[in-house]
């Protein structure tokens, strides 16, 4: 009876620790900005802000999916979608194990996202998009997106997509997919 007593009280105290340990990084955290607590690369601690105007082609309402591109098998693409609080559309998933077996998506790369992976259905009548939009000069201030024609085939494993269209049973049939890659820092040559 008494080694009970003494399990018992101690799966309560790691689980009381365990949950300090998570509200102190949550709270943590939020004092630290994306790139660090210094700030933004190259910032020298100061502050950098940039508000995007959406592009007039895309639409208003949020998208349906948004995440990384991972696969592609004719017009159908997969994407892992990103979770709903890092601004992701992560609405639609699937969770039969097919995908992740024999014949599956591809995760050989050490950067694919770990969220659900959705099928995008791309048809003859999606209309789709690539971020011509260019950074900005300065340190900060208001930018243009812009957009421009796009083709499946320049979709890369950096590729980041945002898809507007209806569901169809676990997938997505696009109306309109944007997709962009992540601004590169490249080093000055010598």
């Amino acid at each position: 009876m008494r080694n009970k007593k003494l399990i018992f009280i101690l799966g309560i105290l790691v689980v009381v620790v365990g949950g300090a340990a998570f509200v102190a990084g949550r709270l943590l955290n939020q004092k630290v900005g994306p790139a660090g607590p210094g700030g933004p690369i190259g910032s020298n601690g100061g502050s950098f802000s940039v508000q995007l105007v959406p592009a007039k082609e895309l639409p208003k309402a949020a998208p349906d999916l948004t995440g990384q591109f991972v696969e592609r098998k004719d017009n159908t693409i997969i994407v892992a979608s990103a979770p709903p609080e890092t601004g992701g559309g992560g609405v639609v998933t699937n969770n039969s194990s097919e995908s992740d077996g024999p014949g599956g998506p591809s995760t050989s790369s050490e950067n694919v996202p770990s969220g659900p992976k959705v099928e995008v259905v791309v048809t003859s009548e999606t209309k789709i998009y690539r971020d011509t939009t260019k950074p900005p000069s300065g340190s900060g201030g208001t930018v243009q997106e812009t957009v421009g024609e796009g083709t499946l085939d320049d979709l890369n494993a950096d590729s980041m997509l945002r898809v507007w269209g209806r569901k169809s049973g676990d997938r997505i049939v696009a109306d309109i997919l944007f997709y962009s890659s992540p601004l590169a820092f490249k080093r000055p040559a010598p």
